[in-house]
């Protein structure tokens, strides 16, 4: 929690200048030296060092270092603190503030193997003859807490410019400062997690895509030459179409599965005016071209006015894929599937919204919640959702639009469902 005690005039305007720059969400190491720079520029400071929580080990480990020449530099990012070793540096006696803790241990105090921190180590036995003087082994030491008011790093000043120590004003403004910059912390701590997350999921994608799928298209390939064989009995043959079947499901679901870790990383670039019209009329025609067993009526009912959205080349994939399990999933010999486009607001933005009416088997209320989604574990799918569904809400989600699922005649899952997509208006 950031300090209630107003700063010194003779800092803020200073502080206020950094602020906006070490607030903005980047890499951990980049905010870390953000704020090094930022500290000692602020309040004179001659040497310092950033250390952070390794959240596998529990450790804190020494990210950011000021002051030190290479060698030095080195033996300090080797050190360790455990949780025991900070214990001794937030010890009562120490506390001059909330989370700023001055440390001013004697000669015999000194703890064995941190030497790489003085940088004089004949220093450390000059007895102090004035506690407004910064003695060598004097450090001063800013804890870094997250929302929950645990520790995440620390920021430890070891020498300060004239070796005077800092007077309770200035103690009170760094102490505020180390505060703010604890947030862009744990901020730049969460956006490098959430980056590399993205990152294990493309990698994992990209072994999905190529590797896994390489190896089933040889599956299908030795099933197929077994089933095209003379030898082959065609009892035994039955069973292998059915599995051909299954091998090319899989196939058709790794696409459409990078193509949804595709659209989620590149779903909003290139944006630009798209007629609705035009796109609903290729996404029909390319239902019918590949559902030629099947009788399919689409009735179409579009404005007078050309109706302009905001996307891209991915717009077609959100009404090829409804259409396709409206198709799909309607057990009637004659299928029809109404298509009709019309204005939708949520002030302040005005969208065009697609409503496509089908006669299928329905959603039914408990799983109209989870249909456009990734399920959890103990959840069924609902019909007519997978991917492709997951495809639909991606994109329309990177079109800053709407989708969702209504009963086709109200209070009846039965009897059909009516998907809605509203997508923001556009100029032409």
């Amino acid at each position: 929690m950031v300090a209630s005690c107003p700063t010194s005039p003779k800092f803020a305007g200073e502080m206020l200048g950094v602020l906006t720059e070490l607030m903005t969400v980047e890499h951990l190491d980049s905010a870390l030296n953000k704020i090094a720079q930022s500290m000692v520029e602020l309040f004179s400071l001659r040497a310092l060092v950033i250390g952070v929580l390794d959240k596998n080990d529990r450790v804190f480990r020494v990210s950011v270092t000021f002051g030190y020449d290479k060698e030095h530099e080195k033996k300090i990012k080797e050190f360790v603190y455990t949780p025991e070793r900070l214990e001794l540096d937030i010890l009562k006696k120490y506390k001059i503030a909330e989370d700023v803790y001055f440390v001013r241990p004697e000669p015999h105090e000194f703890i064995k193997g941190e030497e790489a921190f003085y940088r004089d180590m004949k220093k450390i036995t000059v007895p102090r003859t004035d506690q407004n003087v910064w003695h060598e082994l004097d450090y001063m030491k800013f804890i870094f807490n997250d929302r929950f008011g645990q520790p995440i790093g620390f920021l430890e000043v070891n020498e300060v410019a004239g070796d005077r120590v800092p007077d309770k004003e200035t103690t009170n403004a760094m102490r505020v400062f180390s505060q703010l910059a604890s947030v862009a912390v744990e901020n730049a701590d969460m956006f490098q997690e959430q980056t590399e997350a993205a990152q294990r999921s493309k990698f994992l994608s990209e072994i999905i895509a190529h590797d896994i799928n390489n190896y089933n298209q040889a599956v299908t390939s030795y099933i197929q030459m077994a089933i095209e064989s003379k030898e082959t009995p065609d009892s035994i043959s039955r069973y292998l179409e059915r599995a051909s079947a299954s091998a090319w499901g899989i196939s058709e679901l790794i696409q459409r599965a990078n193509k949804l870790v595709k659209i989620e990383e590149e779903g909003a670039l290139n944006l630009g005016p798209v007629e609705l019209g035009e796109v609903l009329r290729e996404s029909t025609a390319d239902v019918l071209r590949n559902r030629p067993d099947k009788t399919v009526k689409f009735e179409l009912k579009l404005p007078a006015a050309r109706c302009f959205v905001s996307g891209n080349e991915l717009i077609e994939e959100i009404f090829s894929n409804i259409l396709r399990n409206a198709v799909d999933y309607d057990p009637h010999d004659k299928i029809v599937v109404d298509v009709s486009v019309g204005e939708f607001m949520i002030e302040p933005r005005k969208y065009w919204c697609v409503s496509i009416a089908d006669n299928g088997i329905g959603i039914p209320d408990s799983k109209k919640n989870v249909v456009f989604g990734r399920l959890g574990a103990g959840q069924e799918h609902p019909p007519a959702s997978g991917l492709g569904l997951s495809i639909v809400r991606a994109i329309v989600e990177a079109y800053h639009g709407l989708v969702w699922v209504e009963d086709r005649v109200r209070g009846d899952p039965s009897k059909g469902s009516v998907f809605r997509v509203a997508l923001p208006m556009a100029s032409s």
